[in-house]
């Protein structure tokens, strides 16, 4: 086990180590207790296992590991902490009983009178599929154990020792309220504390934006033995409100300091209007539509202990995708996916692992066990902008007394009084009368299925509160064509004001083996947007980009979602002007080839596809694409973007650069009617030969590998590099579709960047992203030569990227 040094940064209960922790004035010593412990079964040494990570269920079992402490200076105190356990969890330390843990939140324990100087051994019984021998934990069982997605075991979150002062800071609620306009915010601090015995001192608590102190409050305290409550107050003058497209975040820090030694704990924390008002939400005064997916703490063979790593690549993503609004399904996840939706502005909601419950007397121990999750989701969370509504369960069978207790419990905790509901899957009908008797702040529904009148339905039924879809979807609307249908309605009844949010369901793969169906593949529910590994689902990710967009018919493209992209985030970038070598004489004749061509190959294969779809190769509107962060321009001829073309009549196109630069990114780098992969040399059911389009010749330029043409880098000096163009390694075919069937065609040295739908049908285009390494070097042009002159290459866009600033 490791030990190390660090300044307390977080809440009370979960210390986050990571992102937006900054250091505080007084420091804790911590004693990692991550790596191998022991697994003892029925009292016998069984294996080793890994904390944190998550067990397939065992049943009940021991597990323990040794942690060494220092001599503990006098009144100093050593505090147990966890994450999270899976499911019910009893802690001690060298034998001795230090309490009782439930699933998914974290706990702490003073397990000061029984630690030594030296060897200690950290022990936890857990009971993971059904309670505990003698009975206990049988609330959690029924809880964390049912049919919606596969449960782990163990210790699945950190877990360390801590050495912290005879009196301590345990946790901070941040309460404000902004006055009209937002110009000034009446802010109240209330400090938890722990004290072992008596204690005087002062109390600070300091609100700072980077290094500027902002407001501050102080006074002096009295501290009996036990925990005790200080409420501090300041005014925050014109606060910067955070929102998704500008998530601000201020630091709150309390700083103790008594005669027994100093403490300090710090937080992240935001200023945000969230309220209901009619049939909308507003954030900070502007009505607001929550554009979101459902998204599981989970990750393939990982369960629900995720690396730090792949929690922000997964949010990254969905930030990329367009989305304001992750529901997190359907139990507590890692604090860091808070800390990380505060940072990258996604608002969240949060729910404590109720799924299919019945809310009767004799479940009253499940009832309660969910209860306390939620009550310690709320205390973990509570100063957290991006959280913006509480569900106090899904799909049960809701009692009005039961979502009345939730709210209840929501309101009695939470300092800004978050909207509550709970997500609903049964018959309108049925449940609005509940959800009206139980005050809930919002309706919900879960419309999975194919019939849009469904939709339209539930918005008409709803009336008076907001109406949010919490989950839609699946592998039924996965369909290119349905999912199209189904967004075009979303769209329609956010843009009438009748509908204030949806979550598709869901954002990434799980393991379910309850499911026999369409949706299941071995026991992996595929309906996400994403694998269990993170791998993008094109069509979905397409049409939810037109969705978040507000797109009623796909009109720009969308990036496809990867966590790598080949430059430094520490460059300068400068995109190419390609507008004149698009506009020019030589652009206007090789886009009319292209054009002809590609009327050509629709007649000679699906004979009415040209004339349906507008008789043009009309392409997308922004000329200007983001994808990873970094701007590629495309010239425009019109509304829409059009790429520059060499082909046939154009073999060779010229780009002048005139600059140095360390790598060079073009976008496109794709055939157009067709090309690799495709059904040989036909390129189509039926292209008419008599075209003079093919002969026999023209087989080998649809081979893998053949040479398409190249580019050459002319360097100042007269130094020229070419590179090669080849069917399936630099150059693939741009169209995904080819006649009945959806194809995949990779290029294994320039990966897909962008997909464009301009029919869902049959034309669903990509555009590829391929890099030159430089080396610095000034670059005078870049030249395009196509070879195979059967074909044309697209170009899309080039960016320059220079190392560091300028």
């Amino acid at each position: 086990m490791n030990t190390e040094t660090s300044c307390a940064s977080g809440t009370a209960e979960h210390q986050p180590t990571g992102e937006g922790a900054v250091p505080a004035s007084a420091c804790r010593s911590r004693i990692s207790l991550a790596g191998s412990w022991e697994r003892w079964v029925a009292g016998a040494f069984h294996d080793t296992v890994q904390v944190p990570s998550s067990l397939r269920p065992a049943g009940f079992y021991r597990l323990q590991c040794q942690a060494f402490l220092p001599r503990l200076a006098a009144g100093q105190r050593v505090i147990a902490h966890f994450d999270a356990i899976m499911n019910y969890g009893r802690v001690y330390l060298n034998g001795r009983p230090a309490g009782e843990m439930g699933p998914y939140i974290p706990y702490e324990f003073d397990v000061t009178p029984y630690a030594v100087e030296g060897r200690n051994i950290v022990a936890v019984d857990i009971a993971d599929l059904g309670p505990a021998p003698d009975g206990q934990g049988a609330g959690e069982a029924d809880l964390t154990n049912n049919y919606g997605w596969e449960t782990y075991g163990g210790i699945i979150r950190d877990a360390y020792l801590e050495l912290r002062s005879c009196a301590y800071i345990g946790n901070l609620r941040f309460a404000y309220t902004l006055s009209d306009g937002y110009r000034e915010a009446a802010c109240q601090t209330r400090v938890f504390l722990s004290a072992a015995g008596p204690a005087t001192g002062a109390l600070r608590v300091t609100l700072r934006d980077g290094t500027r102190t902002v407001a501050a409050a102080e006074q002096p305290v009295t501290l009996a033995a036990g925990q005790s409550e200080i409420d501090l107050e300041f005014t925050v003058h014109s606060p910067a409100l955070w929102a998704p497209e500008s998530p601000t975040l201020y630091q709150l820090t309390a700083e103790l300091e008594t005669e027994h030694g100093a403490d300090a704990l710090s937080t992240r924390t935001g200023f945000r209007s969230f309220v209901v008002h009619g049939n909308t939400f507003e954030l900070n005064g502007k009505p607001v539509v929550l554009n979101g997916v459902c998204r599981h703490d989970m990750w393939k063979d990982q369960g629900f202990t995720l690396s730090r790593e792949q929690m922000a690549r997964d949010m990254r993503l969905i930030k990329d995708l367009g989305c304001n609004f992750v529901r997190l399904v359907h139990y507590p996840h890692h604090r860091h996916i808070i800390e990380l939706a505060d940072e990258l502005g996604l608002m969240v909601s949060e729910e404590p692992g109720f799924w299919w419950a019945f809310f009767v007397p004799e479940a009253r121990a499940m009832v309660e066990a969910g209860l306390r999750v939620l009550e310690g989701v709320i205390r973990r969370d509570w100063n957290s902008p991006a959280v913006v509504a509480w569900l106090c369960a899904n799909e049960c069978a809701y009692t009005v007394d039961f979502l009345k207790e939730g709210k209840a419990l929501c309101r009695s905790l939470d300092p800004l009084a978050r909207p509550v509901s709970a997500a609903n899957c049964f018959p309108m009908e049925e449940m609005k009368p509940v959800f009206d008797a139980a005050g809930m702040d919002f309706y919900t529904q879960h419309p999975y299925t194919k019939d849009l009148t469904v939709l339209q339905r539930a918005a008409e039924f709803y009336s008076g509160k907001p109406l949010v879809f919490t989950e839609w979807g699946g592998k039924e609307t996965g369909d290119r064509f349905d999912m199209r249908k189904t967004v075009d309605q979303l769209l329609e009844l956010t843009a009438a004001g009748q509908l204030a949010g949806h979550c598709f369901w869901s954002w990434n793969d799980l393991p379910q083996f309850t499911r026999i169906c369409c949706e299941m593949n071995n026991g992996i529910l595929e309906s996400g947007v994403v694998t269990e590994t993170r791998e993008p689902r094109p069509a979905m990710v397409a049409q939810l980009g037109r969705l978040f967009t507000g797109q009623r018919e796909p009109a720009r493209p969308t990036p496809v979602l990867t966590a790598e992209y080949p430059w430094s985030a520490e460059s300068r970038f400068t995109p190419l002007d390609l507008q004149a070598l698009a506009a020019s004489a030589a652009g206007e004749k090789a886009w009319a080839d292209l054009e002809q061509r590609m009327q050509w190959f629709w007649e000679g294969s699906l004979s009415d596809q040209w004339q349906r779809t507008g008789g043009r190769l009309q392409l997308w509107e922004p000329a200007e694409t983001t994808i990873g962060g970094v701007t590629f321009v495309s010239p425009k001829i019109g509304r829409h973007i059009r790429p520059v073309v060499a082909g046939p009549v154009t073999p060779e196109v010229e780009i002048p650069v005139g600059m140095a630069c360390t790598r060079i990114h073009i976008l496109g780098n794709v055939t157009l009617p067709a090309g690799y992969p495709g059904r040989g040399v036909l390129l189509g059911s039926h292209l008419r030969w008599r075209e003079g389009l093919l002969d026999e010749a023209d087989l080998p330029w649809f081979a893998l590998g053949a040479r398409v043409g190249c580019y050459r880098v002319h360097y100042a000096g007269g130094t020229v590099a070419e590179v090669p163009l080849r069917h399936g390694y630099e150059v693939a075919r741009a169209n995904l579709i080819q006649d009945a069937t959806r194809v995949d065609p990779i290029a294994s040295r320039a990966p897909r960047a962008l997909v464009y739908a301009k029919d869902a049908a049959r034309e669903q285009y990509q555009a590829l992203l391929y890099t030159i390494p430089t080396g610095g070097r000034q670059v005078e042009r870049i030249t395009c030569r196509v070879e195979a002159l059967r074909l044309c290459l697209a170009l899309f866009a080039v960016t320059l990227e220079h190392a560091g600033t300028p």
